[in-house]
This record gives structure tokens, sequence and C-alpha cells, in this order.
């Protein structure tokens, strides 16, 4: 070996050491990016203000047993408001379940929709379902709970793209 060729070691650290170091290097400035944009996007968003929302009941139809001669199916009838708090606009549509005591009732879709920055949008959803009247054991405890002013629907909306979010409410049955 002459004296200035570097030795086997320091070839092995170069060819193997170097391109780990680059590598680490790059996954540490690409995660300092991302985390710039991230508290960017984050920053956006005033801290007093946040996306509000609220359901309200305002028509049921068809919450009688299933066993019960003539039953229809259970309908709701919902109007949705949302209040965009967060700068920027607020778009998108989704799908509403309407559930007592965990058991969906009736399902729904809600209407495409956008709610510019700093605004409020109300919409009417109606949720239905081709199963006729509520299970028997469901209506009893629902007749119970109606007649203590205790009873409450589970209401959730699912957004899909492009706001993937997702809200619930508990509304009085009996207003």
């Amino acid at each position: 070996m002459e004296p200035d060729e570097p030795s086997f070691c320091y070839r092995l650290v170069t060819a193997v050491l170097y391109p780990i170091l680059l590598c680490v290097a790059i996954l540490f400035i690409a995660a300092s990016i991302l985390g710039v944009v991230m508290v960017r996007e984050d920053s956006d968003r005033s801290p007093g203000y946040s996306m509000e929302s609220s359901v309200r009941l305002v028509g049921v139809k068809g919450l009688e047993s299933a066993l019960a001669p003539g039953a229809a199916s259970p309908a709701f009838d919902l109007l949705v408001r949302v209040d965009n708090g967060v700068n920027e606009e607020y778009c998108g549509s989704g799908d509403v379940t309407v559930s007592y005591a965990g058991v969906p009732l009736a399902r729904g879709h809600t209407p495409s929709f956008s709610v510019e920055s700093l605004a409020s949008l109300t919409f009417a959803v109606n949720a239905t379902t081709e199963a006729i009247g509520v299970p028997d054991h469901l209506f009893r405890l629902m007749s119970a709970e109606r007649r203590w002013g205790a009873a409450e629907l589970e209401v959730r909306m699912q957004l899909g793209r492009p706001c993937r979010r997702s809200f619930a409410w508990s509304v009085g049955l009996d207003g």
C-alpha cells in the first residue's frame, strides 16, 4: 500500500457512513419544513375562533312500534347550522345518522355546501329509512324516557372530502 492511498477503514466509512449521514440530513430538513407548514396551517386558525355547529329537530314521523298495525318508516327533518369561525372557506357534503340509544333509526345526506370564512349557513337534512317502525324493545324504552322528559336522539354528521370532519349532537325528542 502506498503512503498516500486511503486505508480500508477510511474507504468503508466514506462509502457507507457518508450516504447514511446525507439521508439523515435530508430527512431532518424535510421534517423541519413539514413542521413549519403544519404550524403555518394552524396559525391561520385564530385562537378565539373555531368551527361551531348545531342541529334542530323540526319534524318527526313514524316513531311507533314496528309491531303496531300501520307502522310507518321513521323520518326526521333536521336543520343543521354551521358557523365557520375559521379564517378559510369551509365546504363539503356528507352523511347524517339519527340514532336512539345507539341504534340507528334513519340516515340522510347533506346537500353540498360552502361556508365563507367567518360566516354561517343553515341547511335542511331529511333522514329516512326503509325499515318499518322502531324495534319494540327500543320503542318501550323511548316511550318511558319520553314520559320522563329525557328522550334524546343522537345525530351524527360525517363530512367527506375535502373537509373530512364529523359532528355529533344530542337532540331532545320532545323539544
